[in-house]
């Protein structure tokens, strides 16, 4: 009897320690966030003939490159003499593409959007909306406030009317706060160009509520031994592709 009471005691420790050894694995075996795991960021840089040396060595390169904006047009006569090669090469190599055109305030609002649209022929629901680069070199310090974002106002409406998108406005901090000051700018999407060296980039303040698409955040990034000006999509690659997608459908 002594026996069998010892051995029911020793059994009944031996299950003891099981079930302590498995909840002890349970809480330390607890499904983990890892690096791979989190929501990677999307980058991407911005180019123009001014990288004509550089071109086949952003598709050579191995970086985390998910986008390439590239210039097509300037005012109502200039186009990129690298456009058409870079537009196509960018899609033929799989990233996703943008254009933009840089918005002079002295030219007609109409025509340079008639000439824009002319020159990305070939834009399809897949790419980024199309982008108005508004930055001081642009700016016809002649008129007055009211008078360039009236001007502006039309350029966005005929590309809208166009293209049934809604496009994106590219700027800084001193140009979107002194030009672009109308609520109605915040209606579009935001590239804002801000070097803060900061984790988030400072908005003008137009967009300090509805907050920032594209992050051009320096103009250091090295390619190809050379520098260019890197980007940051605020979202992941999902984030991002839903976007592109709502921007052709809510027109």
């Amino acid at each position: 009897m002594k026996i069998h009471l010892l051995t029911f005691m020793l059994l009944a420790l031996l299950s003891l320690n099981a079930c302590l050894s498995e909840n002890k694995t349970n809480k330390t075996n607890k499904p983990t966030v890892t690096e791979q795991d989190k929501p990677q960021p999307v980058y991407g840089i911005d180019i123009s003939h001014h990288q004509s040396k550089e071109i086949d060595a952003i598709f050579k390169s191995t970086d985390s490159l998910s986008f390439i904006i590239c210039k097509a047009t300037e005012g109502v006569t200039y186009t990129d003499p690298l456009f058409l090669k870079n537009w196509i090469s960018i899609k033929k190599h799989g990233f996703l593409r943008g254009a933009y055109h840089f918005y002079r305030c002295q030219d007609s609002p109409k025509y340079q959007a008639i000439f824009f649209l002319k020159t990305i022929v070939g834009l399809d629901n897949t790419d980024l909306p199309p982008i108005i680069d508004f930055e001081e070199g642009g700016i016809d310090t002649s008129q007055s406030v009211d008078e360039i974002q009236s001007s502006l106002k039309i350029f966005i409406k005929e590309i809208e009317k166009q293209l049934k998108c809604t496009p994106i406005i590219y700027t800084d901090l001193n140009t979107g706060n002194k030009y672009l000051n109308d609520s109605y700018f915040a209606n579009y999407p935001l590239w804002i160009a801000d070097y803060n060296g900061k984790e988030n980039p400072d908005l003008p303040d137009t967009w300090k509520n509805k907050g920032w698409l594209i992050w051009q955040r320096n103009s250091t990034y090295q390619l190809d031994h050379k520098k260019n000006d890197f980007d940051v999509f605020n979202g992941n690659l999902s984030d991002l592709n839903e976007f592109i997608r709502d921007s052709y459908q809510k027109k």
